[in-house]
């Protein structure tokens, strides 16, 4: 059958008592809605749709989080939801649009067509095969980015833990950034040849400036996967005070990152601003690529 109505959504709003206006509600059934059609044009009979996106409101149903939601790639984190649960359609669908585009990524590093292909079911074993009680690892998806994109930023990290386990060098210098801009950077791409390195230099010169708290935050929200109540009984906060972290956060990251590349580039007042709308739009994926190179191996 074709998903439901909205009459979810309303009965979920009358139901929990929130602090959304009614522009904010209107934004967050207009982005369920957008997704939903999506899906239903992937598949005609999508499972338990419904309960998925009655799940995500829950999630993010505060005043503080509605940015968050739009954000998110709804299609992309229902299509990673049904891969954990096992669903068969799903699994095909990631092996079609994600695994089997990575030759190019993986190549980058070790171009072998027997090294393509092992990298290849690393990633498939990696993220779709449940390991005793522990879901699939797609299940850590946050969908902030393209589901293409992070599986490609896994295989990268699986190839060069692979070139490691074997002796041989990891890409240094700009080779590592080639890989990195080229697979995992959308937001790159317009200043791929002449900013790129100026970037780099000044996103991780933004990231040295955070508190190791606000760091921790930015790993549980970005890498973590995991949810505001989830963080808030972390830190024993309200999950309001952590939407406000995580977003306040997030803003300083962006402002530093300002102002470093305003320092290391000489252009255009309009073409400056033009490059860091181009970040700005893109700086979920940024932070979460910088926080997954940086993170100790063993959590890879």
């Amino acid at each position: 059958m074709t998903p439901t109505p909205q009459g979810d959504l309303a009965s979920f709003f009358a139901a929990v008592p929130t602090t959304l206006d009614n522009a904010a509600r209107a934004a967050i059934v207009e982005a369920v809605s957008a997704a939903r059609a999506a899906i239903a044009a992937l598949w005609s009979a999508p499972a338990e749709i419904d309960a998925f996106f009655i799940r995500i409101a829950r999630e993010l149903a505060d005043a503080a989080d509605v940015d968050e939601l739009q954000r998110r790639q709804l299609v992309d984190l229902y299509v990673a939801d049904r891969c954990a649960r096992g669903d068969a359609a799903a699994i095909a669908w990631v092996e079609r649009t994600c695994v089997a585009p990575l030759g190019p990524a993986i190549g980058r590093i070790d171009s072998s067509p027997a090294f393509v292909d092992e990298i290849r079911q690393r990633v498939r074993t990696k993220l779709l095969v449940a390991l005793g009680d522990r879901p699939p690892r797609i299940a850590e998806y946050a969908g902030r980015g393209p589901l293409g994109a992070w599986v490609r930023v896994v295989a990268v990290r699986e190839a060069l833990a692979a070139r490691r386990q074997r002796g041989h060098a990891a890409p240094c210098g700009d080779e590592l950034l080639d890989v990195g801009a080229s697979v995992t950077s959308p937001e790159l791409g317009l200043v791929k040849e002449q900013y790129r390195v100026q970037f780099e230099e000044a996103f991780r010169a933004a990231l040295a400036e955070l508190t190791a708290e606000q760091r921790n935050l930015l790993r549980h929200h970005y890498l973590h996967g995991l949810t505001l109540d989830q963080i808030a009984g972390l830190y024993g906060m309200h999950r309001s005070s952590v939407a406000r972290r995580i977003a306040k956060t997030r803003s300083g990251l962006l402002s530093a990152t300002r102002r470093g590349l305003m320092a290391r580039i000489a252009t255009s007042q309009a073409d400056f601003d033009e490059l860091m709308a181009l970040i700005a739009s893109r700086i979920d994926l940024s932070i979460e690529r910088h926080l997954a190179v940086s993170a100790p191996a063993a959590a890879s």
